[in-house]
């Protein structure tokens, strides 16, 4: 890669882990066991699982996340990422006496998931900083973590840079005003605000300085809301076989990243291509690779919106 500014095309700042997938008839509850029907590992995190389909499609990534383990996860991870040659991992540090976070992943029949999580609250972070975020042109970064995620996103807009984030649902807190574009998954935005119109709550993020905000509902329509307040609506593709819902909601933001990069596309043509991707993502296990751009254009059109 060429040296300077901008030699990468996005920036992913967050969690780097491992993901223990089983697939299971029903869940275990006292006195009711269950067989697993297929079981695998696959790198977990918001920053690994947004990076990877940016790389796919051809983007450049730069990944800068939490210290991982000289364990046999962190040594997962990184034997993982070797197979993506667009993602570079200059920065990601291992050390001895930490323990690479991980989650159980139980995905039942509908492609629903229940998730339990292992040491990420203890895991130290790296900071990012002004030399690293100066070599990228966008930002990706979530809500899950501490202000070191506020701080990233006042790092890449004193830079001028584009920042896209993940459940920035809180208006008190920066990061949503700091970012050009929100992903809010609609369950976790009620999960925290019961009752809540999901509109109210787009237009009081953007009086805090939000830009274009994309809520998320499943099989349901995307509720987008321009920068300047006017909503529309975008109808997800129908999927006919769903395997894992579990990693939709990382797929859909890598898709409005790639979509951001295309310059040319209007905000209406990136949200339908992040519904195609994250649908084509359903139908797959976790570990499998990410849908190729070939495939995701092949759905918008036999699907046309």
């Amino acid at each position: 890669m060429p040296a300077g500014d901008d030699e990468y095309d996005v920036l992913c700042y967050g969690t780097i882990s491992i993901d223990n997938v089983t697939h299971l008839t029903h869940l275990p509850h006292p006195k009711r066991d269950v067989t697993a029907t297929d079981e695998y590992n696959e790198v977990g995190g918001e920053a690994l699982q947004v990076a990877i389909p940016l790389a796919t499609w051809g983007l450049r990534v730069l990944v800068v996340g939490n210290i991982i383990g000289i364990d046999w996860k962190g040594q997962f991870i990184v034997n993982e990422l070797v197979r993506h040659p667009n993602i570079d991992t200059q920065y990601l540090r291992q050390h001895e006496n930490v323990v690479t976070p991980f989650s159980r992943i139980l995905v039942t029949p509908d492609g629903e998931r229940s998730r339990i999580a292992y040491w990420y609250d203890t895991t130290p972070i790296v900071e990012l900083t002004e030399q690293m975020m100066r070599r990228a042109r966008m930002l990706s970064v979530d809500a899950y973590g501490r202000d070191e995620r506020d701080r990233a996103a006042v790092v890449a807009r004193n830079l001028g840079k584009t920042v896209i984030s993940a459940d920035a649902i809180w208006p008190q807190y920066p990061l949503a005003s700091l970012s050009d574009a929100v992903v809010i998954s609609s369950a976790w935005l009620l999960n925290n605000f019961p009752g809540v119109y999901e509109y109210d709550h787009a237009l009081e993020l953007q009086t805090q300085g939000a830009g274009a905000i994309m809520i998320t509902d499943g099989p349901r329509p995307v509720l987008v809301v321009r920068a300047d307040g006017s909503p529309f609506g975008v109808e997800p593709y129908e999927i006919t076989r769903v395997v894992d819902t579990g990693g939709a909601g990382n797929l859909f933001k890598a898709g409005i990243i790639y979509g951001w990069r295309q310059e040319d596309w209007a905000l209406e043509q990136r949200v339908k291509f992040a519904c195609a991707a994250a649908g084509l993502g359903c139908q797959r296990k976790r570990a499998d690779a990410p849908p190729t751009l070939a495939e995701i254009a092949g759905l918008m059109q036999a699907q046309p919106r």
